[in-house]
């Protein structure tokens, strides 16, 4: 009897230290489409096609390190069964960091603070009425040599991020941080808000751009609706190309396990001829569990240089969305 307890407490001593370090938990999401995709401008192509949008494979962890510290880390894959860097793999969301009371310290490749301040607001992510294909100057970065600090206190969340250019100082940025991304953000119950911008410098005087937005969203029920403003140019090289956006979103559920949801955007640049671009959207969104949703939508990108229709490009079309 004796000789089972002290079996059963070393047993018990080895598991302390063992459950006290999490095991790593891999995650997924797999989201294809089929539908009419057309081109409407001159000499376009109109096709039907299956679609991957953004499918991905993950593993994300953390380690306590005693006194309220946890080491974490993250390495996400974008997988394509059509094309990708490497065999259909392409990096995403790649860091290590520290964590505590005081917020959190990323290093790797990440998000820029001023992408994750668009909440909720783009209800059609990752689709052909993702709020990234209105314009050119889009915001919706994630970067490779990234420090990220994330913080909180009560209400308000708060990132900044900083990314030397690792350059000579003349084909690129030289500088602990020449490109800095930052963001504070309110939520309330049914309200947030939240303001973000982008400072780039490659520090040899040639380019010094800024972009700067304002987005918000609010709940009424079984309804949201959204709103983002954005102006500016993103890069620091990049000059003459400032462009204004404006867009509004809306969702609202039409039965329990049914939503309609819309999306419009319009963006004006400030170039000699000027270029104008809307992103119109709709959809019908089905859940079938927590983990399975699919997806009816129609969508519309345009763009006008002048007089002159330089884009004019529409889906339609169903998709799934399965998450594991």
């Amino acid at each position: 009897m004796n000789k089972k307890l002290i079996a059963l407490a070393v047993a018990g001593s080895l598991a302390v230290p063992m459950m006290a370090q999490a095991a790593p938990s891999v995650y997924g999401k797999v989201h294809l489409s089929y539908g009419n995709v057309e081109d409407g401008t001159a000499g376009g192509n109109d096709n039907w096609q299956l679609q991957s949008h953004a499918s991905r494979v993950g593993v994300k962890g953390d380690r306590d390190l005693g006194n309220g510290l946890s080491a974490i880390y993250k390495f996400e894959w974008q997988v394509d069964y059509e094309e990708g860097d490497d065999a259909g793999f392409d990096r995403r969301n790649m860091y290590a960091g520290l964590k505590g009371s005081w917020g959190q310290v990323r290093f790797g490749r990440h998000d820029t603070p001023l992408k994750m301040a668009q909440g909720k607001f783009d209800l059609f992510g990752d689709t052909s009425g993702d709020l990234k294909n209105a314009g050119d100057q889009d915001g919706e970065n994630r970067l490779d040599n990234v420090l990220a600090y994330l913080g909180k206190s009560g209400n308000i969340k708060y990132a900044i991020a900083l990314i030397p250019g690792e350059g000579d100082g003349t084909t690129g940025g030289d500088g602990p941080a020449d490109s800095i991304s930052a963001s504070i953000a309110y939520s309330d119950g049914p309200l947030y808000v939240a303001l973000a911008q982008d400072s780039y410098d490659d520090t040899d005087g040639s380019a010094e751009n800024s972009l700067t937005r304002l987005v918000g969203t609010y709940k009424m029920g079984n309804m949201q609706v959204g709103l983002l403003w954005q102006s500016g140019v993103e890069g620091a090289t990049t000059t003459g190309q400032d462009e204004d956006w404006l867009g509004v979103s809306f969702k609202t559920k039409i039965s329990a396990k049914n939503s309609f949801k819309a999306q419009y955007i319009t963006v004006e640049d400030n170039e000699t001829t000027a270029r104008e671009g809307t992103l119109m959207a709709v959809g019908i969104d089905h859940k079938f569990d927590k983990k399975t949703s699919g997806y009816v939508m129609y969508s519309n990108v345009e763009e006008e240089v002048g007089s002159t229709t330089d884009k004019d490009d529409t889906f339609l079309g169903a998709g799934l969305v399965l998450k594991f």
